[in-house]
């Protein structure tokens, strides 16, 4: 059966959740739902009629809020209108919140008839509401949302602080105002892909309130209603310090880089202050060093400074309170002036710094791993302002990474230091002089000139050194080696040969006269009286001089005939002066006689390969051979390389030899591989005129192919003079080597600083430490130290180091405590030919 209207509504009403009541317009209650019988605790038969006052005194539930009830009835009454009021209700001892609408209604003539009354309670919306305000308001991150056209309609207050615009700013404005132009197109993009109510996630470039460029990581949300886009809600995180942090780490590990392969520090010092001004906005940077003996600092590297500043602020005083770097240097400490024109330290440069658009300035002193002042690395700016917290980054890594590279460049002039000079005397060393002279014959040849090797002895220094020590000795040597360097020319070389022997390069001799002159003037001062603690000393000394290209194309033959023309003065009594002439020696027929024996000695079998093994001294195991070469001569023995090896280079007959002893340490490399015996690599010397006279690089890959031989079992030695030379096409061949498969050994190591400079061109897989650093140790405290030295360099560039010539355990101890393992020498054994490595590796393994 159908319900009519009257039972329909009623049935509405009481099923409603709000509050329904309709009164009359005296405020009687007419009717209302079972909701608000029951939040009142009223009664369904007691209400009808009643006023809220009276219904007030029948149930506590609706007392306390009658007298408020009947005010805003009364206010709908007076305005005359439906009007829209919060209330708060108690229910079950818990305050709720109701949105209550009150609706006056007038009989067809005008007049009061009833009011409805609707409350909803709003409490949890009105929570929840609250809840996401606070949670925009003071999200950590940036919070903004936009309707669909893009224009702003809220953004919290992290947004506003991390782009310096107030909300009233932003508020009624698109989003492409905030953003940079070259970044727009992609934004606009994700800007559509969100309309299509698609998530999107991206960076973005961010322009400032001040116009500084901020990155941005975004995240935008489509909000829907019924599946139709209403707005746009978003969440912007600031990443430019992670951004800049990231770049930084980036060139951190380049420059790191840098500086292990050994690049040039003024390469790599103005690459970072260049670097440091592209991650700085507007900024200037510099590096000053330090310059202990005068305690100031001057700039080294600078490139946007002007250079009048750059003059004015040389030679700066390191001193408390002295500006930034001034201080900063002092303290060891980062020193930051935000504003030059306020900060008293600047008083004293305030206007030179204002006159040049320096407004702040930020430094940070530059230190040695062990702390030792190095320098300052300062960035300075045209605008008043403290550094962000990614330049205080800046300083903290690429001060450090300056240190680095002062303090591997400061340990590598140490080490070419220790490699070129005597340290007793402060002279060069007369492998200083063998790295030059290939230099000096070609500038020689070119500007058609001749210069002079001279050869100095004291007569009568071993008397002296004897009888009152060597700590006498040493300081007469510095006396007369200062002597010496006072009566020469400027461009003429003064070296230390070793013990009391001086050996001395005078350039552009043409004149003899001129010559005898100057060495007379050196052997009559040093006739004079030295005077040593109290003590009045005498020496004299004998010269004997070679002149090139005269009396010889070679350093070493210029000092070799040098010596034979001092001793022959020596001979007749010493305290003179002697010219080099053939007469003092039949090289000449020598050599040619020579040359002829050698090559019926290869012809008839008589030159034989010893082999000396290479130990490592931790695990007590043969790691390697070195071939030495030995000649079976049929009248006079056994006859070492020392013998005929220079002569066979002189004359050109290293060609053959050389190829030789290749070609018979890979047969025998094959005949004991044959024979299952355990393969080592074998090291053999190759010289400069091997690599001149012979296609190495091809003729070991044949003579390797021929014997089925890997290239591990090959090694190739590079004499001094080979890394020497400054040879394009030694340097191929090497690498033409390399890329075969053979290893590179330096023999001689030390002998000479461009060994140093050429580890970095050439990929150098062992070196040798030469055995007359070996021979004085552990007592020769100098040579202990470029050992030390060179050990050191080793390992940092992970390069095998051998130590050749050892004879003593002395020697052996004292390497084994700096690091070095692998040795060569007598101590373990002398040179065996073949057979007798059979034993010894039988010996070895039983």
């Amino acid at each position: 059966m159908a319900l009519d209207q009257k039972e329909i509504l009623t049935k509405i009403i009481d099923t409603s959740p709000d509050i329904i009541v309709l009164k009359d317009y005296k405020g009687r209650w007419i009717k209302t739902n079972q909701r608000t019988l029951d939040i009142f605790g009223l009664d369904e038969h007691s209400y009808e009629g009643k006023t809220d006052e009276e219904l007030g005194h029948l149930s506590a539930g609706i007392a306390p809020f009658a007298p408020d009830f009947a005010s805003s009835d009364q206010k709908a009454w007076d305005e005359g209108r439906q009007i829209k009021i919060e209330e708060i209700i108690t229910i079950n001892g818990k305050d709720h919140i109701f949105e209550v609408i009150k609706t006056p209604v007038y009989d067809s003539l005008g007049n009061p008839d009833t009011i409805v009354v609707i409350g909803r309670d709003i409490t949890d919306l009105l929570s929840s509401n609250q809840t996401y305000k606070s949670i925009f308001e003071h999200h950590p991150y940036g919070v903004f949302s936009i309707d669909i056209d893009g224009t702003f309609l809220a953004i919290n207050q992290e947004l506003q602080k991390i782009t310096g615009y107030h909300k009233d700013e932003l508020i009624g404005h698109h989003f492409e105002s905030v953003i940079a132009k070259d970044n727009l197109p992609f934004i606009m993009e994700k800007f559509n892909l969100v309309k299509y109510g698609q998530t999107q996630t991206h960076e973005a470039k961010i322009v400032r309130k001040d116009g500084i460029l901020v990155d941005f990581q975004i995240t935008t949300i489509p909000s829907t209603l019924n599946g139709k886009l209403i707005g746009i809600h978003g969440v912007a995180r600031d990443i430019t310090d992670q951004k800049l942090s990231e770049n930084v780490k980036v060139f951190q590990y380049r420059y790191l880089e840098r500086i292990a392969s050994g690049e040039p520090i003024q390469k790599i010092l103005q690459g970072i202050v260049e670097t440091v001004e592209k991650l700085s906005n507007e900024s200037y940077c510099s590096i000053m060093l330090y310059e202990k003996e005068h305690n100031w600092l001057r700039v080294a590297y600078a490139s946007k400074l002007p250079s009048s500043f750059m003059e004015g602020v040389d030679q700066f005083p390191v001193m408390s309170n002295n500006a930034c770097c001034g201080h900063a240097a002092y303290t060891k400490k980062l020193t930051i002036t935000p504003n030059v024109e306020t900060d008293p330290n600047w008083e004293k440069w305030r206007s030179f710094a204002l006159d040049h658009g320096i407004h702040s300035c930020w430094s940070m002193p530059i230190l040695s791993t062990k702390g030792v002042l190095l320098g300052t690395f300062a960035i300075y700016h045209p605008q008043v302002r403290a550094p962000e917290r990614y330049e205080i980054e800046l300083l903290n890594v690429f001060s450090y990474l300056s240190g680095l590279a002062l303090e591997r460049n400061i340990k590598e002039q140490e080490i070419h230091y220790l490699a070129s000079h005597d340290i007793l005397t402060d002279l060069y060393n007369i492998r200083f002089l063998h790295e030059i002279s290939q230099d000096i014959i070609q500038e020689t040849k070119e500007n058609k000139t001749k210069f002079a090797i001279l050869v100095m002895d004291l007569d009568r220094f071993k008397p002296i050194n004897d009888s009152f020590g060597h700590a006498f000795g040493d300081k007469l040597l510095q006396q007369v080696a200062k002597r010496i360097t006072d009566h020469v020319r400027d461009g003429d070389i003064v070296s230390r040969m070793g013990g009391d022997e001086f050996v001395l390069l005078l350039r552009d001799v043409s004149d003899e006269k001129l010559l005898f002159t100057i060495a007379e003037r050196i052997i009559h001062e040093i006739r004079k009286p030295i005077i040593i603690e109290n003590r009045e000393f005498h020496v004299t000394a004998s010269i004997g001089i070679s002149i090139y290209p005269e009396h010889g194309n070679s350093l070493d033959l210029l000092i070799k005939n040098a010596d034979i023309a001092m001793y022959q003065r020596k001979g007749a009594g010493g305290k003179s002066v002697a010219l080099y002439d053939e007469s003092m020696t039949e090289r000449g027929i020598e050599l040619f006689m020579l040359n002829e024996e050698l090559r019926h000695a290869l012809n008839k079998n008589q030159f034989e390969l010893f082999y000396q093994p290479k130990m490592n001294a931790e695990i007590g195991k043969i790691i390697g051979f070195e071939a030495l070469i030995r000649w079976n001569h049929p009248e006079k023995g056994l006859v070492g390389p020392a013998h005929f090896i220079p002569s066979a280079e002189e004359s050109g007959f290293i060609e053959e030899l050389g190829c030789w002893v290749i070609w018979e340490a890979c047969r025998q490399v094959h005949e004991w591989k044959k024979h299952q015996y355990p393969i080592v690599p074998i090291a053999v010397n190759v010289s400069v005129n091997q690599f001149i006279l012979t296609d190495i690089p091809a003729f070991v890959e044949k003579t390797l192919s021929e014997f089925n031989l890997p290239p591990s079992c090959l090694e190739i030695e590079i004499t001094e003079s080979v890394l020497n030379q400054h040879n394009q096409h030694i340097q191929h061949s090497v690498k033409r080597l390399q890329d075969l498969g053979v290893k590179i050994s330096i023999d001689d190591f030390g002998t000479g600083y461009a060994s140093i400079t050429y580890l970095r061109q050439i990929r150098i897989d062992t070196i040798k430490i030469d055995r007359s650093f070996i021979s004085t140790l552990p007592n020769n405290k100098e040579d202990a130290a470029i050992i030390s030295a060179l050990i050191t360099l080793a390992r940092e560039l992970n390069i095998q180091i051998i130590a050749e010539g050892i004879e003593t355990k002395e020697q052996l101890d004292f390497l084994l405590t700096k690091g070095c393992t692998d040795f060569q020498g007598y101590y373990f054994s002398q040179p065996l030919p073949a057979q007798k490595i059979i034993e010894l590796i039988s010996n070895r393994k039983s």
